[in-house]
């Protein structure tokens, strides 16, 4: 996916980028006047702005703020500007938009089988959507690290988790293009290689068409028809009939000619995208192909190899294993007659129904139904194989008598001191929140957290709060009203991790 600025507007309704440098205009001067004076260059108006802007943001009591936090790094003219772009991005909420065919579009996109993504976009959405993927910010982080074009995000206009990477004025458009052969270069195998689908762009942008001519300088025809085959634009139709048609971009002799798919409802085109189906996830593909590079590049590799259960990857630096001829097929074999073992043992002691949705239904209740011993020596194996990291599990491990990582470490249960081990390399808390939660929620008690805010975004601030801060009584409450199947995705894995966290504050220890 290429992903523009309409991607944002349609999704958390964002604004477009004269509407954002409209923003910033309150205090210095009409926009349509700084328009005006650079001839309609959005680029150029937008360092005339950012001049002004400057003087503004230095003097104003109300930046003061943001004077001691960025006044290290503001040292261009430009900078202060850039700035206040990031402060106000970091404080978007990026659940989206109320509509109900926003979040069902939003939905299936998070399941689809997407590659990889190239954004001009500065906001956080899309590492909200695909969190497991890696991202790389501007054109030198990707230039000159080693992509595995593999459930990567590529913020090629820079991020605002660092205001100096923004592409915003007209001299970082310069220098930016200036670097687009290498871009290109960069880029040229996914482009032939791949489909890719730009949402949120006009088919005329010339930022985007300077970048398809900068590649297609580097191709033959035969590959260049093989290029234009894969460029699929995705527009509103604007209220019309759903279509296919074809457009053509012409330079230099060169003729690109592209697919544009008009539809108001983009569910149908991410879930075309979805029947691709692949049997190992994006991230899994990544985590194995990125130590394989480092270790083949390397003249004295280092790092060992080994096994690890696919499922039970969470983050690269869990990442061991093994390449070889004539493995696979006894690997599955032991691996299935080692499930089998235990799924009779489950069935011998009636533990074979036991599924996570019980646990989270369970693990506050002042009775268990459980026999805690049972169920972390039976279930807890299966639990520990499932791609779910926030498992509630020192409920279970207090009722057993085990308070401490010393006599869990002594202890037979295994896969729960893995379980544990998982979530401590976690954080409960959504960082891309951190800043709604300090201007709106800091204050609040736990209690008026639960009772101020709409019940799928408790799981989102209450984790924020100082530990010593947390009302038990009253998040054990709420989990008690509410399971999992309460929340559509991404607020029912917001939900199991703020289970994981009332078990970790009301029952767990360090491991």
């Amino acid at each position: 996916m290429f992903v523009g600025s309409g991607f944002s507007r349609r999704y958390i309704a964002l604004e477009d980028w004269r509407g954002l440098l409209s923003r910033f205009c309150e205090d210095i001067g009409e926009f349509n006047y700084y328009s005006a004076t650079a001839n309609g260059n959005l680029p150029r108006a937008a360092g005339l702005i950012a001049k002004d802007f400057h003087e503004i943001w230095w003097r104003d009591p109300k930046f003061s703020a943001s004077r001691e936090k960025y006044q290290g790094n503001t040292n261009l003219v430009s900078d202060a500007l850039k700035n206040e772009i990031c402060e106000y991005l970091s404080e978007v909420d990026l659940s989206g938009v109320g509509a109900e065919e926003i979040q069902n579009e939003l939905s299936i996109l998070k399941d689809a089988n997407v590659n990889g993504i190239i954004t001009t976009n500065w906001d956080f959405l899309l590492e909200e959507i695909f969190p497991e993927y890696r991202v790389f910010i501007g054109q030198e982080e990707l230039l000159f690290s080693n992509p595995q074009a593999i459930a990567e995000i590529y913020k090629i206009h820079g991020c605002a988790s660092r205001p100096k990477s923004l592409v915003l004025t007209e001299e970082d458009y310069v220098d930016f293009e200036g670097k687009n052969p290498y871009l290109a270069a960069k880029l040229i195998t996914l482009f032939i290689e791949h489909p890719i689908f730009f949402i949120g762009y006009s088919v005329t942008d010339p930022h985007i068409q300077s970048i398809f001519f900068s590649i297609a300088e580097c191709l033959t025809p035969d590959k260049l028809e093989k290029f234009s085959e894969n460029l699929i634009f995705v527009r509103r139709a604007g209220g019309k009939e759903d279509s296919v048609q074809k457009f053509t971009f012409s330079e230099g002799g060169r003729n690109i000619i592209a697919t544009v798919l008009e539809t108001d409802d983009f569910s149908s085109i991410y879930t075309a995208i979805n029947e691709n189906k692949r049997k190992i996830p994006a991230r899994v593909l990544r985590y194995c192909k990125e130590p394989m590079y480092e270790l083949v590049k390397s003249e004295s590799p280092e790092k060992k190899i080994s096994v690890i259960d696919i499922d039970e990857l969470d983050n690269s630096d869990e990442v061991e294993f093994v390449v070889g001829v004539g493995v696979a097929q006894a690997q599955s074999e032991k691996q299935e007659k080692l499930v089998g073992q235990r799924e009779r043992a489950l069935a011998e002691s009636g533990y074979q129904g036991i599924n996570l949705s019980d646990i989270y239904t369970d693990f506050t209740k002042d009775k268990s139904i459980f026999d805690p011993k049972k169920l972390l020596k039976l279930a807890f194996p299966i639990f520990r194989r499932s791609s779910t990291t926030f498992i509630p599990v020192f409920r279970y491990l207090r009722d057993v008598g085990i308070k401490n990582a010393e006599e869990l470490n002594a202890s037979p249960y295994t896969s729960a001191r893995a379980v544990c081990e998982r979530i401590a390399k976690k954080s409960y808390a959504l960082s891309s929140y951190k800043s709604q939660y300090d201007k709106h929620w800091a204050s609040k008690t736990t209690s008026e957290i639960i009772a101020e805010t709409a019940p799928e975004k408790v799981a989102i601030f209450v984790p924020h709060q100082d530990p010593k801060e947390v009302d038990l009584e009253a998040l054990n409450k709420f989990i008690s009203d509410h399971n999992p199947s309460d929340f559509i995705d991404p607020y029912s894995s917001f939900y199991r991790k703020l289970c994981s966290f009332y078990d970790k504050m009301a029952y767990g220890f360090d491991v």
